[in-house]
């Protein structure tokens, strides 16, 4: 009935008035076959009153059943508070129900912004292999306030519990620069630690940088270690996102460096931990095309093994907000290796990359929630394309 519910809204939509700024992507199709590839398949349309930017912000990830987990930013009116909505596919991301929901055990205020999965390989912090474990900000409606939480399903995505707070900023909850906000969380297992990566603006000496924090337990955490804090205090570095180049036994960190008469641009790092993004100075490598376009703001990188190669070379792929293309790098992400791929997905906000397993073959699994721009009328689709290995 959702699925239908969502049909008849857009037939409405499209019979009484004239798309707004974001439909032109949306075409009516038949649903995926299981487990092939195609892109912009509909998960989700908000109804007419969803508020700010209706959805935004999504995140997936593969369980070791070979199913799939869906969120996002959710903005329907409250009350009730809001929480992350989470959708599974058991066909390769061809069809997706509403299966459970994430909503704040502790604060009384909502879960609002950024959710972020994570799913534990091993045993650890008292939690077994396979538990996922889902990170986001808690926010009141009134934005006054924020916690970095950390919630964990044992069950695959049914039933969550509260496990800890990560970090805490004391608000406003807004990108107003001296505001003390804290935003993005991103995760990582390092040798024997979890590592929560996010964005932060409670430093003083800057409108905002990026730190992170560790733990041993999922419970207690380490004081923040600054990854990139820039020597101008209006530039804002935003949205950590963390990949391991397994070849070469390096850490590369892409992040978007917001400024004054700038816009919002991508800048990456690499080292030799994925704990000491901040030795290195300055803003970082801007992320730049041979065919001399940037990304735009709010990149995502990942890293894997090149499947046509038998040297234990992979692929570093990227996307950012402004280009539907993604851009791929070999392994050494020399600044001048940086080639775009039209893979056939529009462009969001943040959008998610996760090489997944269909049906026994690896492919990308893209996920969008749509643009933080007045005007767009976001949703939630999902594509599988070819990884895109000859294009290093």
């Amino acid at each position: 009935m959702k699925f239908l519910s969502v049909l008849f809204h857009l037939f409405v939509t499209f019979a009484t008035a004239a798309p707004p700024h974001g439909l032109a992507h949306l075409v009516q199709r038949a649903t995926p076959a299981p487990f092939s590839d195609f892109t912009n398949n509909l998960v989700f349309y908000p109804d007419r009153n969803y508020t700010s930017w209706k959805v935004i912000y999504a995140r997936t990830v593969q369980l070791p059943d070979g199913s799939h987990l869906l969120s996002w930013e959710n903005y329907p009116p409250e009350p009730p508070q809001a929480n992350f909505p989470i959708y599974k596919s058991t066909d390769g991301g061809a069809n997706w129900i509403e299966f459970s929901s994430v909503s704040d055990q502790v604060n009384g205020w909502g879960l609002r912004y950024q959710p972020n999965f994570y799913l534990l390989k091993e045993a650890f912090g008292g939690y077994p292999a396979g538990t996922i474990l889902l990170g986001g900000a808690s926010v009141p409606a009134d934005l006054s306030e924020a916690y970095l939480d950390l919630y964990a399903s044992r069950d695959e995505g049914l039933n969550w519990e509260f496990i800890s707070h990560m970090v805490y900023g004391a608000g406003p909850e807004t990108t107003t620069n001296g505001n003390d906000a804290v935003w993005e969380p991103f995760f990582m297992m390092h040798e024997g630690e979890f590592v929560c990566f996010f964005s932060d603006q409670r430093d003083e000496n800057h409108a905002q940088k990026l730190a992170h924090i560790t733990t041993k337990d999922l419970k207690t955490w380490s004081e923040p270690v600054d990854d990139v804090a820039s020597s101008a205090y209006d530039d804002r570095p935003g949205m950590t996102t963390v990949a391991h180049i397994q070849s070469t036994g390096q850490y590369i960190i892409t992040y978007e460096v917001c400024a004054t008469n700038e816009g919002c641009e991508g800048y990456y790092k690499v080292s030799s931990s994925p704990l000491t993004f901040g030795t290195i100075e300055g803003r970082g490598d801007k992320i730049v095309s041979a065919e001399g376009h940037t990304t735009g703001g709010s990149p995502y990188v990942i890293w894997t093994p090149n499947e046509k190669t038998n040297d234990g070379s992979g692929i570093i792929i990227m996307n950012g907000a402004s280009r539907e293309q993604l851009f791929v790098n070999e392994d050494s992400a020399d600044p001048a290796g940086w080639k775009e791929v039209d893979v056939g997905q529009w462009a969001a906000h943040s959008r998610c990359i996760e090489v997944i397993n269909n049906n026994g073959t690896e492919k990308l699994m893209l996920s969008n929630a749509g643009q933080m721009q007045a005007g767009f009328d976001n949703y939630v689709v999902v594509g599988v394309v070819d990884i895109p290995y000859d294009a290093v």
